[in-house]
């Protein structure tokens, strides 16, 4: 018979008795005299933690399961293969595909019976819960210092070092992070942003390359503005994931910031105007990809492009195509030519630098400060809430009919107050807006005519928020900031 033996002792306790490397292999080679096995190869994980198959060791077992035709692998105990119940399962299936049983040479099992798998099923649920239990015991501990103190309890990103506990601003790279926020004002994008510091020779906080997730995940982090958030995401397998928002630990202020909170507003603007592009973005074929929509189903429309070929001619089409028809067969073949478009609203572009206004919608990014107006709505609705407190009040013989009469003229007469101001503001906002808009326009005049397509099409983003087309009809809804 021929076996295998994988020894494993993570960092944490190799001072402990019992766990060593040179005792596993005394026990090991003690349980293959008795089993009367002369030929057997020992494997190490010295220094790794089981709560994964992220080791070296395993990794070589299970490599040469198929080669090396071992009838037996066998650990000291059985969270030496392992703590995860889910991989401990799939490693044991593994075995089983070639014919090699698992045994554990303290516990008294192996797979080969029955018993042994019903034992092996319930140590391996102990050994997880207790893996679980120390996780979340951190965890809680974590969180209640990210809660309770001004420590920082993860790694600096660029820009900044931590000194006894404190994040304090990294000069050097404060200004380079600073150069970032404006490339990408400019309109450059993360993939440009990489390349060009890769070229200056600067490494990321690591000592690697840029690259462009790098550049974006940086300058989407709130920690350049002074705000600190954990709990923010978790491991899941290998599988790094996010939790709901409002499960993460925010502390605005924590440490001084390296962006102001209105130049970081605009780099997340680009950033999210850039990710509804997607890959189409670094092509200058389409003008307006990412933002057209189809106005019967709500789908995008992206770029199609078609060939007809005739004797003499071939004819090339360029189309903006509903995507819902396109890829699932839904709505309709609804599409618009790509030319007559992107014409179409270079028009309303130069319109609106001329002062043009009429038929305007403005709409407001996602994360802009709750207005005037939707605080005068909030009034508004407890206003109704409260008179519907009286009606109850009234039918539960509380107050009187005079009293009820009294309430109603009042949030009346203060309904009128609030609707007249909700009016008010509303001119003003759309005034507002307009002048915004007018004076981005101007900002973005020369870009957007520019003979670089690409330059162009960042620059209709920062304008346009999305054009949206049914049959002949064309309406376009911008940015107003």
């Amino acid at each position: 018979m021929k076996a295998a033996a994988l020894v494993r002792v993570s960092t944490e306790e190799q001072h402990q008795k019992g766990n060593s490397i040179p005792e596993q292999e005394e026990r090991l080679e003690g349980y293959f005299k008795l089993m009367g096995i002369n030929d057997f190869k020992i494997y190490y994980d010295e220094g790794y933690s089981g709560k994964d198959l992220n080791r070296p060791g395993i990794t070589e077992l299970l490599e040469d399961i198929p080669t090396e035709k071992y009838s037996l692998v066998v650990t000291t105990k059985l969270d030496r293969l392992s703590r995860n119940l889910f991989d401990i399962l799939n490693i044991i299936k593994h075995f089983e595909q070639y014919d090699c049983n698992y045994a554990s040479a303290t516990e008294g099992f192996d797979t080969s019976t029955p018993a042994g798998r019903l034992v092996l099923h319930m140590l391996g649920m102990v050994a997880e819960f207790e893996r679980e239990r120390i996780s979340e015991r951190v965890r809680d501990n974590m969180i209640s210092i990210a809660r309770n103190t001004n420590r920082v309890i993860s790694r600096p990103c660029y820009g900044y070092d931590i000194k006894n506990g404190v994040m304090e601003v990294n000069v050097e790279e404060s200004i380079i992070v600073k150069k970032m926020a404006q490339w990408t004002l400019e309109g450059l994008g993360s993939r440009a942003i990489a390349k060009r510091l890769n070229e200056m020779g600067i490494k990321t906080k690591s000592g690697g390359q840029w690259h462009s997730k790098i550049v974006r995940e940086l300058l989407k982090r709130e920690t350049l503005v002074g705000d600190f958030v954990y709990n923010r995401t978790y491991r899941k397998g290998t599988r790094t994931l996010t939790r709901p928002e409002e499960e993460w630990i925010r502390v605005e202020g924590h440490h001084d910031p390296i962006l102001d909170r209105e130049t970081f507003d605009k780099v997340q603007q680009v950033l999210d105007a850039r990710k509804q592009v997607g890959k189409q973005i670094n092509r200058d074929r389409y003008l307006l990809s990412g933002l057209v929509v189809c106005g019967h189903c709500g789908g995008k429309m992206s770029g199609r492009y078609y060939e007809k070929k005739r004797p003499h001619k071939t004819y090339r089409y360029y189309r903006y195509v509903c995507e819902s028809y396109a890829k699932k067969g839904m709505c309709k073949f609804h599409w618009v030519h790509r030319d007559e478009l992107e014409s179409l609203v270079l028009d309303r572009i130069k319109e609106l630098d001329q002062g043009a206004s009429a038929h305007l919608k403005v709409v407001k990014h996602e994360k802009s400060d709750r207005s005037e107006i939707e605080m005068i709505q909030s009034r508004l609705k407890k206003l109704d809430q409260k008179m519907q407190k009286q009606i109850e009040a009234y039918e539960d013989d509380l107050i009187s009919a005079h009293d009820l009469k009294k309430a109603r003229e009042r949030v009346e007469k203060e309904r009128k107050q609030l609707e007249y101001t909700l009016e008010q503001e509303r001119k003003k906002e759309k005034k507002s807006d307009d002048i915004k808009l007018k004076e981005n326009a101007k900002k973005l005049m020369s870009d957007i005519f520019s003979v670089d397509r690409l330059q162009a099409k960042q620059a209709i983003r920062q304008l346009i928020h999305r054009i949206i087309v049914k049959d002949e009809d064309v309406n376009i809804e911008w940015f107003a900031e």
